[in-house]
């Protein structure tokens, strides 16, 4: 395939991967989704001012004072913009995303820098961290820029960047050990510059590059111990490691993934399988995010109902740790095929992704308190997503106030890369077909094993809707197989092709190999039934997640389970986690008593009138009594980052 010609960072993914994205993708996508491009689209990548101002911050030097990450914001919202431009190919954008990469370009000084942090005070705190992200918004896009002069001049940059760092980091004599680059987590944050190294390594093919990534991963992420040893004997889960930060360390691992498709050395991949499949059972919650201990692994998936997990700071779910866990989920479904990779995706998408969007253009709760030289204003995506009765916008994550006035977030800046990896992950190419994995209404243009254009439109309500129609047309007849993925969620689907009679699907890929033409059609139906959820006892357990800023250390604590936490219920349709607003006329604190039988609820959808606001699913649930009480989806809930829209998805019983 020639998008992954040789000289590409993706080039490696022939020889390792199971999947292979389709970096010449086309999409047209319309419901909740297509509206959620829109607002990412024309409400901040479309902001000049956005850009000018996070380039600005590599002049002023000002994250040196307290080792900040004001150099993250730039690196973070341009890979997500190159996502974004992948479906919406929108010339006005390309044009705003060329003319900052020029910009930062004329920020590198004469030793090769580009950082936020001046000379006299850099490699501590965060500032490798944010020139991770000043190479990685690079790398990606040189994935969508086709000018192979200017390309040229953003790979000289990269180079003298990362040669400056070799030769102050690594073992030889007179060097730092990369631990000793942060003050935060014992170098986790600093670690996670291994994936554009590797990548850079692709792009040039020069020793020194695959030199210091082989240093970075020797030293394993954290002067606490080495993660991936811990990953690869698969003894301890990742919220026992010494270090539980959930968004570093996934981004770390990403790094080590790269590296395996580079080396082929395959205890990595075992290393990197290992930790993703323990994340996915021990972390993810019914909404699709980790850590309920603000941004810490904390074993969230027994832990999520259960009200000690809010004492003493009141946040979960970080909008980092959502979008990192989708973008991870499709690197782990690339290199391994495995379908519950691709559910993961959906899970979060639908729920927390899309609930962390702010559409209402809100301001949080927090910065208003800060001072009359804070420039209020909202950001694009809240950082913190409740699941017990609570209000969003509590707090902004990666806060930090820049010299004009305005400020920003991490979580904002991460959150356009969530909606790209929708793009990316609808539809798959294996060697001998296709693979269907996101039923977003609209059409996609990819190619057949045969690198024949091909068209799939998909007809469909879904996500509320449990019937999806695809159009299968290729430009000529061809043999291949159509995989279709058959969410873990559904107990009973069945597949039609052409009008025959429909046969049962189990859950995971339904592939489907036949001589494909233009007119044939797939019908699908996936049973929704409304999904009983509750909270997993735990009785007693430890975790790790006591940390001392002084000493930069985690220490263990002993959870014990309160009588409150079974005292909940959720409930599930199809992909969506439904949920209780106070728009709805009543508490969503107040304890419910539904009618439940044989782990399924009664559940009528409603109009979409019903509710005095958006929603993608408005729905009555019946209660014990023959009352109802309306529900919207997660993600279309608490809108209002206040007590107007206070919300729940972790409902309390009586």
């Amino acid at each position: 395939m020639n998008q992954y010609r040789e000289n590409t960072a993706n080039a490696p993914r022939l020889k390792t991967d199971a999947l292979l994205m389709d970096f010449e993708l086309r999409s047209e996508f319309s419901g909740c989704i297509e509206k959620a491009f829109r607002f990412i689209h024309d409400e901040q990548l479309m902001n000049a001012a956005l850009w000018t101002r996070f380039v600005e911050q590599f002049r002023l030097g000002d994250d040196s004072v307290k080792g900040a990450w004001r150099g993250e914001y730039w690196g973070k919202m341009m890979r997500g913009a190159c996502f974004v431009w992948s479906h919406t190919r929108d010339d006005a954008l390309f044009r705003v995303l060329r003319g900052t990469v020029e910009d930062i370009l004329t920020t590198q000084d004469e030793h090769g820098r580009i950082s936020s942090f001046n000379i006299e005070k850099e490699l501590f705190g965060w500032d490798m961290w944010c020139r991770k992200y000043v190479l990685l918004g690079m790398q990606y896009f040189l994935e969508i820029s086709e000018d192979e002069a200017f390309n040229g001049r953003v790979i000289d940059s990269m180079r003298r960047q990362v040669d400056y760092l070799i030769a102050k980091i690594g073992d030889g004599e007179g060097k730092m050990s990369i631990f000793e680059t942060s003050q935060t987590w014992r170098g986790l944050n600093s670690s996670t510059i291994l994936e554009p190294v590797v990548r850079l390594y692709s792009l040039t093919g020069e020793q020194a590059y695959l030199d210091f990534a082989r240093y970075l991963v020797d030293c394993g992420g954290t002067a606490l111990g080495n993660l991936i040893d811990m990953a690869l004997e698969d003894r301890l889960m990742p919220y026992q490691y010494p270090v539980t930060k959930a968004y570093e360390m996934m981004s770390f691992f990403e790094g080590v993934l790269e590296y395996y498709r580079l080396t082929g050395e395959e205890k990595y991949k075992t290393a990197v399988l290992n930790y993703g499949r323990r994340i996915l059972e021990t972390d993810i919650t019914i909404i699709g995010s980790a850590g309920c201990t603000h941004e810490l692994l904390d074993y969230s998936k027994v832990r999520q109902a259960d009200p000690n997990t809010l004492a003493g700071h009141g946040i979960m779910q970080e909008t980092c740790v959502t979008v990192t866990w989708m973008k991870f989920c499709l690197q782990l479904l690339l290199l391994s095929g495995e379908v519950v990779f691709a559910d993961a995706i959906e899970q979060a998408l639908y729920n927390a992704y899309l609930g962390a969007i702010n559409t209402e253009k809100k301001i949080d709760q927090d910065t208003p308190t800060k001072g009359p030289e804070w420039i209020l204003e909202y950001l694009h995506f809240d950082s913190y997503s409740p699941l017990l009765p609570d209000i969003r916008g509590k707090r902004v994550g990666g806060l930090q106030l820049m010299r004009d006035g305005h400020y920003y977030g991490c979580c904002a800046c991460i959150g356009s890369a969530g909606i790209g990896v929708a793009h990316k992950a609808a539809v798959l190419q294996a060697r001998d077909g296709v693979c269907l994995n996101l039923y977003i209404p609209g059409t996609l243009l990819t190619r057949t094993p045969e690198q024949n254009p091909l068209r799939l439109t998909t007809t469909t309500e879904y996500p509320v809707g449990e019937t999806v129609r695809i159009s299968v047309a290729p430009e000529q007849e061809e043999t291949f197989t159509l995989q279709l993925r058959i969410p873990g969620w559904c107990k009973n689907a069945s597949v039609s092709v052409n009008g025959a009679e429909p046969a049962p699907a189990k859950a995971g890929w339904l592939p489907l190999r036949r001589s494909w033409k233009t007119g044939d059609t797939v019908t699908l139906r996936l049973d929704m039934p409304t999904e009983a959820l509750y909270p997993l006892s735990y009785g007693e357990i430890t975790i790790n997640t006591d940390w001392h800023p002084k000493e930069d250390i985690l220490s263990p604590v002993k959870i014990t389970e309160t009588p409150e936490n079974r005292k909940h219920i959720a409930f599930r349709r199809g992909p969506l986690i439904l949920a209780a607003d106070a728009r709805l006329g009543y508490d969503p604190a107040a304890p419910i008593e539904p009618k439940v039988e044989n782990g399924q609820a009664e559940l009528r959808i409603l109009p979409a009138s019903a509710a005095s606001f958006d929603a993608t699913l408005v729905a009555a649930l019946r209660m014990a009594d023959g009352s109802e009480r309306t529900l919207v989806d997660y993600a279309s809930a608490g809108k209002t980052l206040s007590a107007e829209s206070k919300m729940a998805a972790w409902m309390p019983t009586k």
